[in-house]
């Protein structure tokens, strides 16, 4: 006769600790490409569709809007964000994880800058442990997010295509990473970064001259497309302009790509009714105004110098040609993605 299993806690050995629950998953879509693009409107534009959340560029998380703080950075919801109820829940649940905050600094010093790009893909391509942490620590911050907004989809707005392959690095338990490769005229990049910068991250001197700014241009399109450019079911490229003069078109082909409902704020876009933005603290300022309406006059391209215009056409003309664009602002046939 076979002897009876012991007690629970007697002692023959410590009782079993319940199965770990297995991680909800996430998926996180990530806008990729340059600055200055229209990442802004397009993530709010996604996170009108179900079970959608518009985190913006958490690459500044948890500096500068945590650590040292900006009591002058508000919210979309027009409350400071040290005050606003959303994103102190959010700076007290990731508190309440140990050195996650440091951690994920730490990390982003390590493996996200640029300067750093030559020793970092050395290590994602041997898949290096210290990378995986930070990865993780990127992955449990987003999951913070997405838990406290109800949602299975973050939508980021960081652009450098470096951080974005981190997250295929990451435990999003089962979740999967998708790009949407937003490209703008670099007519209007160059325009819009000759003009005056400040605060914490505004950058050296040397990054706002001309040749550097096309140079800028042309190696974060180009680093994309290198990186992650990876199949039809995780990459799709779409023209803001295109977004800008052909909302349900560019619309209909995100929501095809990344299967979340977008008639809503299609019919929205259309009828020029403003879109609400939901708790967006980390994009740019028209995140101020609490609303986005699309202007479809800045699909036309910036007004240059002939210098200018010449310096931009003689350094990035041929990647411009590529994604569809020409000199003067002629609409050119869209470009496959």
């Amino acid at each position: 006769m076979s002897a009876a299993p012991p007690p629970s806690g007697s002692a023959m050995g410590p009782p079993s600790s319940p199965p770990a629950e297995p991680r909800r998953p996430v998926d996180v879509v990530y806008i990729a490409g340059a600055h200055r693009s229209g990442g802004t409107a397009l993530g709010t534009l996604l996170a009108t569709g179900a079970g959608v959340f518009y985190g913006g560029e958490l690459y500044r998380f948890p500096f500068p809007i945590f650590d040292p703080g900006d009591p002058a950075r508000r919210c979309s919801c027009g409350s400071p964000v040290a005050l606003c109820p959303f994103w102190a829940a959010i700076r007290a649940d990731a508190d309440a994880h140990p050195h996650l905050l440091s951690e994920l600094r730490q990390g982003q010093v390590r493996f996200e800058s640029w300067p750093r790009f030559p020793l970092t893909l050395p290590r994602l391509l041997r898949k290096d442990p210290e990378l995986a942490r930070h990865a993780s620590h990127m992955a449990e911050f987003v999951r913070i997010l997405a838990d406290h907004a109800g949602a299975s989809v973050v939508v980021e707005s960081s652009y450098n295509p470096l951080r974005g392959i981190l997250y295929r690095r990451a435990d999003l338990g089962g979740g999967k990473v998708r790009f949407l490769h937003l490209v703008r005229d670099g007519r209007n990049f160059l325009g819009s970064e000759l003009g005056p910068a400040g605060g914490v991250e505004a950058g050296s001197h040397w990054q706002r001259v001309p040749p550097a700014i096309v140079a800028r241009w042309l190696v974060f399109h180009l680093a994309t497309l290198v990186f992650c450019a990876r199949g039809r079911d995780s990459y799709l490229r779409i023209r803001y302009e295109d977004l800008l003069r052909s909302p349900r078109e560019t619309l209909g082909s995100i929501q095809r790509f990344l299967g979340i409902d977008l008639s809503a704020v299609v019919a929205q876009v259309e009828a020029h009714t403003p879109v609400p933005m939901v708790h967006v603290c980390a994009a740019n300022r028209a995140r101020l105004s609490g609303s986005l309406t699309l202007r479809p006059e800045l699909a036309s391209p910036a007004k240059l110098t002939r210098a200018q215009s010449a310096l931009f056409w003689a350094m990035a003309g041929w990647l411009a040609f590529a994604f569809g664009y020409r000199p003067g602002g002629g609409k050119a046939p869209r470009p496959s993605s």
